[in-house]
């Protein structure tokens, strides 16, 4: 008798150690419970790393909720108990003696260092008789990183359907931007052998150049647009004279408004004797060409001003034109891919969507105040921080 006790004694020794270590390293929360909610058995405290107290819990007051910690009596004593799933869930599996299964809840759980984590969770119940009493053993399986997956890849995915819908507009504007000059080119490069006069002769010629520039102005566009899509975009930091930079910038646009007859100043407006940053040359000058090619489409007479001021902690550029000015309603999207406020002006509605990216590259900010029938002023910021005070 004493052997077969014995016996019996170490199979149920190694029982215990297996489902101890069953318990260990199951990736779940495991309660046995009784028909009153009680946790008679858990394997709660070893996954968390917190100290089991003396005090007698139920499901609610192990798991964190947040009405069982919130009522004087604990799980099952506030006005909202009634209407919990969870209960409600275990409540009909003992009454009708089966199973449940799946239930999803988000949970509040207390790891080793008095830290609330808040985690999805999916709840399954298997009913069963121990010693002719009703329990039941309650799985709870933590799908935080799951969900978080799921998150993921549906962002994923609908950033790539985005893109695709972004990449077959961007191919159906390119297409058209692209034919028109180049359909301007080869015809008036045909009729050039043809022409009778020198007059007709620089006129085909005028129109040759200026629809290369503008191919060439898409080309570039295009390149750094898909530099940007690919995070390639180059900057390089040297030593800047922002005067000179404005004073080169104000000779060559005025340059291009005389030679297309335009009644337009360009007047270069520099707010101190001198000033000297450290920043991407070309890429702010990309940005101020920008503004000031679009301020020439859109002004007819009158000035346009390219200039900065040195403010507290940043640099603040603007080009100010006396054009035609934006609607209130269209100013919003204006940095915005394709986006043409006049469809009879050319260009692809790339360059101020560029000149965002730029200007977010320099650590600065982008943005234009206009009145409709008064003007325009496009500027952004670089921060002192990215190009140091100026000198």
């Amino acid at each position: 008798m004493q052997q077969r006790l014995f016996r019996e004694s170490r199979k149920l020794e190694r029982t215990s150690h297996i489902a101890g270590a069953v318990l260990k390293n199951v990736h779940a929360f495991i309660l046995l419970i009784d028909n009153d909610f009680k946790v008679l058995k858990t394997n709660y405290y070893q996954k968390t790393g917190t100290r089991k107290g003396t005090e007698e819990k139920r499901v609610g007051d192990l798991l964190q909720c947040r009405n069982a910690l919130a009522a004087e009596g604990g799980c099952g004593t506030h006005s909202f108990c009634g209407s919990c799933p969870i209960r409600t869930a275990i409540r009909q599996a003992f009454e009708q003696r089966r199973n449940f299964t799946d239930l999803e809840a988000t949970l509040s759980v207390v790891t080793s260092d008095n830290t609330t984590v808040e985690c999805d969770a999916v709840i399954s119940g298997s009913y069963f008789l121990l010693n002719e009493e009703e329990n039941m053993v309650i799985t709870v399986h933590d799908v935080t990183r799951r969900k978080q997956a799921e998150n993921e890849l549906r962002l994923a995915k609908e950033k790539a359907e985005k893109a695709d819908i972004s990449k077959s507009a961007f191919l159906a504007n390119m297409s058209h931007e692209i034919r028109t000059p180049l359909n301007a080119i080869t015809g008036f490069a045909e009729v050039l052998g043809s022409a009778s006069t020198e007059e007709e002769k620089a006129q085909y010629q005028e129109i040759i150049k200026m629809n290369a520039d503008l191919l060439m102005q898409l080309v570039n566009d295009i390149l750094d647009m898909s530099k940007i899509e690919a995070g390639t975009l180059e900057f390089v930091q040297t030593t800047v004279d922002v005067n000179l930079l404005l004073s080169d910038l104000q000779q060559l646009f005025q340059m291009r408004v005389n030679e297309a007859g335009e009644n337009i100043q360009i007047i270069a407006e520099p707010s101190r004797s001198s000033c000297m940053i450290q920043t991407d040359r070309n890429r702010v000058a990309q940005v101020l060409s920008n503004f000031a090619g679009n301020a020439i489409k859109f002004t007819h007479e009158g000035s346009i001003r390219i200039g900065y001021e040195a403010r507290d902690t940043e640099l603040y550029f603007y080009v100010k034109d006396t054009g035609a000015g934006i609607p209130a309603e269209k100013l919003p999207d204006v940095f915005e891919r394709f986006v043409k406020l006049n469809k009879d002006k050319k260009g692809a509605g790339l360059g101020l969507s560029i000149s965002q990216t730029i200007v977010a590259k320099l650590g600065g900010q982008i943005g234009a105040d206009s009145v409709e029938g008064e003007g325009s002023t496009f500027w952004f910021t670089i921060p002192y921080r990215t190009c140091g005070k100026p000198r």
